[in-house]
């Protein structure tokens, strides 16, 4: 069975039998944060893309793809011209394993360290093309 979105928002009211004006004000938000939750613990291999860039040297940070959602995989080619896959942490984890980020190497982690940038740890010593795999947020 399948619903447009008009019809979702009308089956869900029916429902609840609910047409109180908040309820049907935020059933937006609430549609939102299903689709989302649905799509970080289904994760089809439909919704992956792949993206290139760069990591630049002394910078911890590398933005996020805009329609990114959950990550797959993140890997920079080395100087040995190696690709070298970055295992995924938590914030905490990277900034307790690098408390100093003008501390550089090769990196090794990361995290997602707000909604637009990752963190890097340690932080890297050279500019290095970066490749990341990831699962997206498809349009609503």
């Amino acid at each position: 069975m399948s619903f447009t979105y008009s019809q979702l928002k009308s089956a869900i009211q029916d429902y609840a039998e609910n047409d109180e004006t908040s309820f049907v004000t935020n059933l937006p938000i609430f549609i939102r944060a299903a689709e989302e939750r649905i799509l970080k613990m289904v994760q089809l291999s439909l919704f992956r893309k792949n993206a290139s860039g760069n990591m630049t040297a002394s910078n911890q940070f590398l933005t996020v793809p805009t329609d990114f959602l959950a990550p797959y995989s993140l890997s920079f080619t080395n100087s040995s011209s190696e690709k070298t896959f970055l295992e995924f942490k938590d914030v905490n984890f990277i900034q307790t394993f690098n408390p100093n980020p003008a501390t550089t190497g090769d990196p090794k982690f990361y995290a997602l360290f707000d909604v637009t940038n990752f963190i890097i740890g340690p932080t890297p010593s050279t500019g290095s093309d970066v490749e990341i795999h990831y699962f997206y947020r498809p349009t609503s």
